[in-house]
């Protein structure tokens, strides 16, 4: 029922109008065939005995039949095509859906998660394709069940026929489950080569596997990938395919049999010859229908059962706390624990990120300082431990509220190929258009102003390309689009910026973090170039998960820890 209500979910969302016209003429070819046997037999009745009353009505009902059976096909080849080229789209927007309205995002980095995803994706026109099953799977079942009472009383033994369905049908069970498997099992490999070919094509990649000449091992890998692909499903498809030949076969050997008792009862009219014939038919047509229709249930439920599993996934009991206009007392994280699988990443961590306070966070690479940035936005939830906001716990919060009052320029920023307006906007959409332009200067942005159209070029493959600086500042300005946020994160913002540009930029955001102070704003800068946190109110210094060191540049100079060793190396490489 679960999977029944999703399918016609889908066919309303591809179209009312469309849904029902091609329910209805899929609906007419399983209806025609019982039609043509309920006529046949008073038809051939009424010619032998010269009934013209029957042979008319039993010709009115053939003649219905057979313009079903030559109409119903040109009504289901139009829907069909409208169907499919609707359902792709509505299929795959659903999909989107799941993946990115998730609150959190650690189900990403799940391997399981990925196959799923692509699994789905792999059979998500067959969602589409299947909209009807709710409605023709009891057609189907009801027309066996007629078809069977009808043949009992010519003969009761005929009514055993659709029992035939049963092995058949057990089989195809079997079969359906070695594909499901498969496809599991296949799903890291097609994976691997979708990204090996993604790789290859992109520009980004491009230098560095030209100037390492790997392209010839990408292929190989990329080939090495698909066979095991190929290998793992069509070996499943070759077993499922013999299963299902067996419960195929057992159907003409039953409808052969069927035939000879009729043929050998003496008392039978004609008609009840014609009739019988027709019904069995029918009846071996429905059973042949159902047992196609139960591998296509597994299969859709298969698909489903994803969709299912991935919408678990990513919707969680969202919270319902307000969310404060401002900070008074700040962010804590009390005893907070997070680790990637088995891997542990940060470790009893205790934290007061003070209101309208300026915080670094130093480390090494893999001290867990992105790890930290997504926990402070609830990207995560921490395993142990909590983190409170003002005093509420983070996780009772609103989180798309929460997420409107927060600011954040990534490290791993996105190039929006969009126009450079509308690249720098997203970052509050609701905010004043003068906010972009504003947001712009902030960051340093002047290379907007020799761009071909100005605010309105477009960036991108289909536009203008920039370097990864004049990325990294659209970047920082989307960051600097909302006036007042309660927090601002910073991670790794001039990573890709020159010495000069750096300082620069730096002046600005230390200005831009001043002014937040008044509104108790907490701005958070991951970095790893000393110089660039040392004016911060609060510098922390994090050591494989843990907080080693906290205090001002000059508290942690005096200690001759590791901030004073790490930022002495670096001041050291400079002079």
């Amino acid at each position: 029922m679960k999977t029944a209500r999703l399918l016609i979910g889908l066919g309303w969302e591809i179209g009312p109008g469309l849904f029902l016209v091609y329910t209805a003429v899929t609906m007419s070819s399983f209806v025609s065939p019982l039609l043509f046997a309920l006529g046949l037999r008073p038809l051939v009745d009424g010619v032998i005995e010269s009934d013209q009353h029957r042979m008319i009505a039993g010709g009115i009902e053939v003649a219905v039949a057979l313009t079903v059976v030559l109409i119903a096909p040109i009504g289901y080849r139009w829907a069909t095509v409208r169907m499919r080229e609707r359902s792709s789209f509505v299929s795959e927007r659903r999909i989107l859906r799941l993946a990115t309205n998730a609150p959190q995002v650690e189900h990403f980095e799940r391997p399981e998660f990925l196959d799923r995803l692509q699994s789905l994706r792999r059979d998500a026109a067959g969602l589409g394709d299947s909209v009807t099953l709710p409605f023709i799977a009891p057609l189907v079942v009801a027309q066996l069940a007629v078809s069977t009472v009808l043949l009992a009383n010519l003969r009761p033994v005929l009514a055993l026929l659709p029992l035939i369905a049963i092995p058949a049908l057990w089989l195809s069970r079997c079969a359906e489950q070695l594909r499901r498997r498969a496809e599991l099992e296949a799903a890291p490999h097609r994976r691997l080569a979708e990204q090996l070919f993604t790789l290859s094509v992109s520009p980004a990649a491009a230098q560095e596997i030209h100037v390492a000449s790997v392209s010839q091992e990408l292929v190989a890998e990329h080939s090495r990938a698909t066979k095991n692909a190929n290998r793992i499903t069509h070996t499943a498809l070759f077993t499922s395919a013999v299963i299902g030949s067996i419960g195929w076969s057992l159907f003409p050997v039953a409808y052969a049999a069927a035939l000879l008792l009729v043929l050998h009862d003496s008392a039978a009219t004609a008609g009840d010859v014609a009739l019988a014939i027709a019904l069995a038919g029918a009846v071996i047509a429905a059973a042949t229908r159902i047992l196609d229709l139960a591998g296509s249930v597994l299969r859709i439920r298969t698909t489903a059962e994803h969709y299912f599993w991935l919408s678990e996934q990513a919707h969680r009991e969202p919270g319902t706390e307000p969310v404060p206009h401002r900070l008074t007392h700040g962010i804590e994280l009390r005893n907070v624990t997070f680790s990637y699988g088995d891997r542990p990443v940060l470790a009893g961590i205790d934290l007061h990120l003070e209101a309208g306070r300026t915080i670094a966070i130093v480390g090494e690479n893999g001290a867990g300082k992105s790890t930290l940035v997504k926990l402070l936005t609830g990207m995560y939830r921490p395993q142990s431990g909590e983190i409170l906001v003002d005093g509420v716990d983070l996780a009772a919060l609103d989180l798309t509220q929460y997420r409107q009052k927060l600011s954040a320029g990534f490290q791993d920023f996105v190039r929006y190929q969009l126009t450079v307006r509308e690249a720098v906007a997203v970052g509050g959409l609701t905010e004043p258009a003068d906010r972009t332009t504003q947001a712009i200067a902030k960051a340093e942005a002047t290379f907007v102003d020799t761009l071909p159209q100005g605010l309105d070029t477009q960036l991108g493959s289909d536009g203008v390309e920039l370097s990864g600086g004049q990325w990294q500042k659209l970047a920082i300005a989307r960051a600097l689009v909302r006036p007042a946020p309660l927090l601002m994160i910073l991670d790794e913002p001039s990573a890709s910026l020159d010495p000069q540009t750096e300082a620069a930029l730096f002046d600005r955001l230390a200005t831009e973090a001043r002014a937040g102070r008044a509104d108790g704003r907490i701005t958070v800068l991951i970095s790893h170039r000393f110089s660039t946190v040392r004016s911060a109110d609060l510098i922390v210094v994090l050591e494989n998960g843990r907080v080693t060191e906290q205090g001002t540049h000059e508290e942690l100079l005096d200690r001759g820890g590791t901030y004073a060793e790490l930022y002495g190396l670096q001041a050291g490489g400079y002079s």
